[in-house]
């Protein structure tokens, strides 16, 4: 009883909002930091005492533990979480890495969002072409998201659902909890679905790549791996049965001059109007 009231007591004071976190086992097992207690000595310990440490020692231990398995609460020291295994079969994958050889902060973003809202893994391929469109404003803590995916199946009329997410952002463990979300299917695009895969077609957007490989942009915040970015963020996940190709771009307003930024500007712009999307303030496409 003493220990089920006790482990009640942590979860309450250390993760008031557990129940919109997903915690992942394997951390919750192997504690990144915890405190060694030490239960041996030359000197004669009082039986009561050595009980008393112990006891201590245990409620520590699973301090830590709670910490950091709760995505949701702000720790006093940075410890991020793992990065997303990608999975290993057939598909070809093209996901950018920064030049330290780790994986961009928003794909792993990107894959956290994905797990909490139960989708599919589009890097297991999708049969005949999905996309899905994350967009993110880094405002503060708590953030308002949105996720557009778009599935084309063979002999089936294109479906699009549109997610509206309110997210937590944990920036001491680089994590993303969906507190909330509400998602649609829409049928039919505002112009139809020969106008919209037709412009989508017309602009190549399939094929873009990154924005910190196009050799004309420089932003050291895309190319070091820093996080501060304050400015409206699209990532793009393309998904077929033999390649998944994954993709971000930001500051569409500073580098709409460069080609590639501006088809995937004309396209968000495009897609928010046709798919009934949430309006947003035009400074959201600014630095």
């Amino acid at each position: 009883m003493y220990k089920t009231l006790g482990f009640k007591w942590l979860l309450e004071a250390f993760c008031p909002a557990s129940a919109f976190a997903t915690a992942d086992s394997d951390e919750a097992r192997n504690p990144q930091r915890f405190i060694h207690v030490s239960v041996g000595s030359n000197k004669k310990r009082h039986p009561a005492k050595l009980i008393t440490m112990i006891k201590n020692g245990i409620i520590i231990l699973f301090s830590c533990i709670i910490l950091t398995s709760c995505y949701n609460t702000l720790l006093p020291i940075r410890i991020p979480t793992s990065s997303p295994r990608i999975p290993d079969n057939s598909i070809k994958k093209e996901i950018p890495r920064y030049p330290s050889n780790k994986l961009f902060k928003y794909y792993k973003f990107t894959k956290q969002k994905q797990k909490q809202l139960d989708l599919s893994i589009p890097e297991n391929g999708f049969d005949s072409l999905q996309i899905r469109l994350w967009f993110t404003y880094p405002e503060n803590l708590y953030q308002f998201g949105e996720l557009i995916e778009l599935n084309y199946k063979n002999g089936q009329e294109p479906v699009a659902k549109y997610y509206k997410l309110d997210i937590f952002f944990n920036p001491t463990r680089e994590y993303e909890v969906i507190n909330r979300f509400k998602d649609t299917t829409i049928n039919n695009p505002k112009n139809g679905w020969v106008d919209f895969t037709n412009k989508l077609m017309d602009l190549k957007i399939i094929e873009l790549p990154t924005i910190s490989d196009i050799k004309v942009f420089q932003d050291s915040v895309m190319l070091d791996g820093l996080f501060n970015n304050t400015s409206l963020t699209v990532v793009t996940e393309i998904s077929t049965d033999s390649y998944y190709r994954y993709f971000e771009y930001n500051n569409f307003d500073k580098y709409q001059n460069i080609d590639e930024v501006n088809r995937m500007y004309q396209f968000i712009k495009y897609i928010r109007e046709n798919l009934y999307m949430y309006p947003i303030d035009s400074n959201w496409y600014k630095e």
